[in-house]
């Protein structure tokens, strides 16, 4: 991973903030607070939701919300580290993933969490241990939820250290108001912490870089956790 990028800072606010400007995402990630507040503020713009109907959906959202965080976290980790999070926004019909490639600047240390739900998502097992007993909170459903979680090494994985170079290599392009936006996005949450530097990313188009190289990393992460046991949650 690459480090001491702050002096990059000014450099991308100056050249990447013209209309339609095509950034190096080595610049553009340092400019963390524009663009947070931007793709946040069009995501929540521009994103259809599915109204609640009942009860059930209520619960179901407030539990998911806490779900994530518990089954599928990308705040913490050691080092350098980029972290990304997938699910699916309205309809919540596809499994979720996530996962974390960190770098603790010891070559042999450099690995990669990835975790993964099965169908059904992990928003329709809450859906439907609610609706079989609605008494339980969802401190009491929560052992019955199942996630896959896989630890891989940078030996047992090369893909590790190639996904973490094709990261610094990635263009951004800055999002419009006329961008289309499915009926039912997959919304990928990015968290990167790099030379002391954070930055926290929302993307949902899925031609966009980020979508396409995390579907990418997802991939090739499968392909080394296909011979490794997962630990079950």
């Amino acid at each position: 991973m690459r480090r001491n990028r702050k002096k990059r800072s000014r450099q991308c606010s100056e050249h990447c903030h013209s209309e339609g400007q095509i950034c190096p995402r080595n610049l553009l990630f340092r400019c963390t607070t524009s663009i947070a507040i931007l793709i946040f503020g069009t995501a929540l713009v521009c994103i259809p939701v599915l109204p609640q109907t009942n009860s059930t959906d209520a619960w179901t959202d407030e539990a998911y919300a806490a779900a994530l965080e518990d089954f599928f976290p990308i705040r913490h980790a050691e080092g350098d580290f980029i972290a990304v999070r997938a699910h699916q926004n309205g309809a919540h019909d596809v499994p979720e993933f996530s996962f974390i490639l960190e770098d603790t600047q010891d070559p042999h240390a450099i690995h990669a969490t990835l975790r993964e739900t099965k169908r059904p998502s992990l928003y329709r097992q809450l859906a439907a241990l609610h609706e079989r007993d609605a008494a339980k909170s969802y401190a009491d459903l929560k052992p019955q939820l199942n996630v896959s979680t896989w630890e891989l090494s940078a030996s047992q994985c090369p893909a590790i250290a190639a996904q973490q170079k094709a990261f610094e290599n990635i263009t951004f392009v800055r999002p419009h108001d006329d961008d289309p936006v499915p009926e039912h996005p997959i919304m990928y949450e990015v968290n990167e912490s790099v030379g002391g530097g954070d930055s926290q990313v929302i993307e949902f188009i899925e031609s966009r870089a980020i979508p396409r190289w995390a579907n990418e990393t997802r991939k090739a992460l499968d392909a080394c956790a296909a011979s490794v046991n997962p630990e079950e949650r």
